[in-house]
């Protein structure tokens, strides 16, 4: 059948146009007009969905995790404005290359650009576009990347809170101590934070918050005011080879104690201060230093003796600060307790530890002196109430009450030798070490209505009364007491010496010379 067809030559030209892979007109109009009109649904549909949201942004647009789909502008600024308040953007890491701080973003001033991310949430869908795209662009998914921005006070605030701890302050020059030597220290520059770079490098770089974000803070040099500690140390070695030698006396035992206070010993004292300006260094000294070393020295002469610590400090400052020298400083005595031995007396105990009656009367307020007991403990005023004044060098007064006898000495050389008259047995001359304490021409004694020439207090005997050395008294009526008894023992306490004797003795002795009465 086969080779029958193809022999025979099948002719083409008898078959229907139709069959033959052509549309009809007809069919060709048809599938024309359904192209037409599935466009213009599309139109449609796009007309009705753009005018659904006109003046809205387009579905499926978010920013920050928020849907903005179908929000006006204003409504999805507020969303974004919400979100934004707990928005953990992490930490920003600041670092001037060798330290670093973390300082939450939020401090440092990050605030989102609400206007501008809305702003491009709404654009999405209205671009001019083709129709495919436009109808894409409005069913598919848009993430709205976030802009930040810096808020320039509260990055201004921050930076400034910062600075104290990140800025190094410079080190001036200054003087040290190393054992017994003083240093010269260089001084080192400091480096302050520069806020206002800073901030224009912060607000022109960072704009997304990155938890890897490190940012380099920029600073300025800030000098030393004093740059240079030479003249300081310069100053300090002259002060240092001065020489303070030091001498007390023990009244009582008749020691004598000296030091010497060389550089070990003053290296102490030195206090480093800042000229009046500011941009130098002045060697002085410390008051509390020198006041401290003389402490010292004091606990080696016992509990019971010491200094007058505040008037000693004055003392060598003032001979320090002149260059150096001697000075003489007060020694001090405590007050005693003495224990009332078998056949004690308040006349025996005086003469026993060299102190007026009436001065232990006072020191014991609450105790019968006229009713003593074996065992009974006693307060002795200090030696310092009888000699209260430095010693005067190379002079001294020794008067024997036994020989009725003075004898006056200058460098150990006896000057004068005269008699006296010394108290009578119902008002003696108390024993003891005692001082010239005041000098006066003409005393009155109102007790007796007498006047003493060339009167010399040696000791208080009670309240406003002193016993002292004086020429032969003058009554009232003229005459002289106890003119003519000079050798014997004739007074009320004091110590009796011929008229031109006392005069001699007056001239001669100043405040402060040794009294002897023994």
């Amino acid at each position: 059948m086969h080779s029958d067809l193809f022999s025979s030559g099948y002719d083409l030209s008898d078959v229907p146009r139709q069959s033959r892979g052509f549309l009809s007109p007809r069919l060709a109009l048809w599938l024309l007009a359904l192209g037409a009109i599935v466009l213009l649904s599309a139109w449609l549909a796009v007309e009705v969905v753009v005018g659904r949201y006109e003046g809205r942004i387009c579905p499926h647009v978010t920013a920050l995790d928020v849907d903005l789909g179908g929000l006006r502008p204003s409504e999805a600024s507020d969303r974004l404005t919400e979100a934004f308040s707990h928005y953990d953007a992490g930490l920003l890491t600041l670092t001037d290359g060798q330290r670093a701080w973390a300082v939450p973003w939020v401090e440092i001033g990050l605030r989102l650009d609400v206007d501008t991310v809305v702003q491009s949430a709404f654009a999405v869908g209205r671009e001019d576009q083709d129709l495919w795209t436009l109808l894409r662009s409005w069913v598919e998914h848009h993430e709205i990347a976030p802009v930040f921005v810096i808020d320039p006070a509260i990055a201004r605030s921050a930076l400034e809170r910062l600075a104290p701890e990140v800025s190094v302050p410079p080190t001036d020059a200054t003087l040290r101590r190393e054992g017994n030597q003083l240093v010269a220290v260089p001084s080192q520059p400091g480096w302050a934070l520069d806020v206002e770079t800073t901030l224009e490098r912060l607000i022109a770089t960072l704009t997304y918050p990155d938890p890897d974000n490190q940012f380099a803070l920029a600073f300025r040099a800030v000098p030393p005011r004093i740059a240079d500690a030479s003249p300081a140390l310069t100053q300090a070695e002259e002060v240092l080879n001065r020489q303070v030698y030091i001498s007390a006396y023990d009244v009582l035992t008749d020691e004598a104690f000296t030091w010497r206070l060389g550089r070990d010993g003053v290296l102490t004292w030195l206090r480093v201060d800042r000229t009046q300006d500011g941009r130098g260094l002045n060697i002085g000294v410390a008051k509390e230093a020198v006041q401290a070393t003389l402490a010292g020295l004091a606990s080696e002469l016992g509990e019971d003796r010491g200094f007058r610590l505040g008037e000693a400090t004055e003392q060598v400052l003032k001979v320090f600060e002149a260059g150096g020298g001697a000075v003489e400083i007060y020694l001090t005595h405590s007050p005693r307790t003495y224990v009332v031995q078998p056949g004690d007396t308040l006349t025996t105990i005086s003469a026993r530890v060299g102190m007026p009656v009436g001065l232990i009367i006072e020191a014991n307020p609450d105790v019968d002196l006229n009713d003593l007991h074996i065992g009974q403990e006693l307060t002795i005023p200090s030696q310092d109430v009888l000699t209260p004044y430095l010693p005067v060098p190379g002079k001294q007064i020794v008067v024997s009450i036994a020989k009725q006898r003075m004898r006056v000495y200058e460098w150990g050389q006896l000057l004068y030798q005269w008699p006296v008259s010394t108290g009578m047995a119902s008002s003696p001359t108390h024993t003891g070490i005692f001082q010239i304490l005041s000098k006066q021409e003409e005393a009155y004694a109102s007790q007796w209505d007498l006047w003493m020439p060339h009167f010399m207090a040696v000791y208080r005997v009670g309240g406003d009364v002193y016993n002292g050395i004086h020429a032969l008294p003058l009554l009232s009526s003229g005459r002289r007491l106890w003119e003519g008894t000079l050798g014997s023992p004739a007074s009320y306490g004091c110590i009796i010496l011929g008229i031109q004797e006392a005069e001699t003795l007056y001239n001669w002795a100043d405040i402060g010379v040794l009294v002897i009465i023994e």
